[in-house]
């Protein structure tokens, strides 16, 4: 596909989004010689999910203020046909990269891709290898992820039981789900003798907001994310793992919201008894600093994976986010040079990072040393994560 150029502004082309569909942003430099802008589209929990949303956009940003893109256009949808029209909005806007985050839109993405082989796409966390050739892909392995979170959630767990939830169409929700567990099996083995075991949450049955019956599986939508969470709390649960987009802003914004009414309630309590174990969450997306409830933090690299499939992308002195050299050559797709089409993002190439918070620091002293530990077991091959 060559960029094209186009004599309606970029203005024009905000005031057409805005009229179209809400949660749409763009952001616009000085007047280039040529347009090319970066789009993207992220369902359902958009921009604002402290996870892979908020990271691409972010990314997407800095590859316009270096000159990367002309601009940037970003839009939340609310499902599969939406992500279509938001496609369709984008083509006739000669969007010179566009972007879809999540597994919501996957299918949306392939079918529109296929039927416009001139354009370029580009695939974040769709879980799915089956994409037309001017899709490039960026997905992440979080089954070892899965793994350390078990073990993480069961050392900072004070009642004993903690949970992994998944929303539906996850990718590799069900290694997921059995990696955790992996993980709080291993911790038992591994414990002090005077700690009391762990248990890995596994509810009767899933509830107005299972997806497709399986109880550890939900909508992905804040509602259901809150309501997992509450049924979880309500059995003892005080460490949650979840995994999805809405859903997972719903568990952490119940885990904030029920820290506070209990901290409020305990403030002056009478007689010596202990306050209530407050809630906690291990994070999947960006660094915890924006809930107090977050204990560790999974982080998809979407910064090295940028990178490392476009050498032209803003680079970076940071040892974590410097892009390995490339094998071959880059190849020319649709204006840009391209190094690797679909970038794959582990705990070994740097993909995931792992990183404990400061309050779960403080309160568990070797909780840094003990992350380490698992994952360097991990690379060795001693520990294979789906099996403990």
């Amino acid at each position: 596909m060559s960029l094209r150029t186009r004599s309606t502004s970029i203005a024009a082309f905000t005031a057409v989004g805005t009229l179209v569909l809400t949660g749409c942003s763009v952001t616009t430099p000085e007047a280039l010689e040529e347009e090319r802008l970066g789009c993207l589209v992220s369902a359902p929990a958009g921009f604002d999910d402290h996870s892979a949303g908020a990271l691409t956009l972010e990314e997407a940003e800095l590859a316009r203020g270096a000159g990367v893109f002309s601009g940037t256009s970003s839009q939340r949808v609310s499902g599969g046909s939406a992500t279509s029209a938001a496609l369709d909005r984008m083509h006739r806007h000669d969007c010179a990269l566009t972007t879809v985050i999540g597994p919501g839109g996957a299918d949306e993405l392939a079918d529109f891709a296929a039927a416009h082989p001139d354009d370029l796409f580009l695939g974040v966390s769709s879980g799915t290898d089956d994409l037309p050739k001017n899709v490039l892909s960026m997905d992440f392995d979080l089954v070892p992820p899965a793994f350390i979170a078990g073990y993480t959630a069961a050392t900072a767990s004070e009642t004993g039981k903690v949970g992994v939830v998944v929303a539906h169409g996850f990718p590799q929700s069900e290694r997921i789900l059995a990696a955790f567990d992996a993980g709080v099996d291993l911790y038992n083995k591994e414990k002090d003798e005077d700690l009391p075991k762990a248990e890995s949450y596994r509810p009767s049955s899933g509830g107005a907001a299972s997806a497709n019956g399986s109880p550890r599986t939900i909508d992905d939508t804040r509602d259901a994310g809150k309501d997992y969470f509450e049924r979880s709390f309500d059995a003892d649960v005080d460490v949650l793992v979840p995994f999805g987009s809405a859903a997972a802003m719903g568990v952490v914004t119940s885990a904030d919201e029920k820290r506070t009414e209990l901290t409020a309630a305990t403030e002056d309590p009478e007689g010596d008894d202990e306050g209530p174990s407050l809630p906690k969450v291990v994070w999947y997306g960006t660094a915890g600093g924006f809930s107090k409830a977050i204990v560790a933090t999974l982080e998809p690299n979407v910064r090295r994976g940028l990178r490392t499939m476009f050498p032209d992308w803003p680079q970076s002195k940071n040892p974590d986010e410097v892009a390995p050299a490339p094998k071959t050559g880059p190849e020319e797709i649709g204006g840009f040079r391209v190094a690797d089409r679909h970038y794959w993002g582990t705990l070994d190439n740097g993909g995931v990072r792992i990183v404990a918070e400061d309050g779960f620091l403080s309160r568990v002293s070797d909780a840094g040393r003990g992350i380490t530990d698992l994952r360097e077991r991990i690379k060795s091959g001693e520990i294979d994560p789906e099996k403990g």
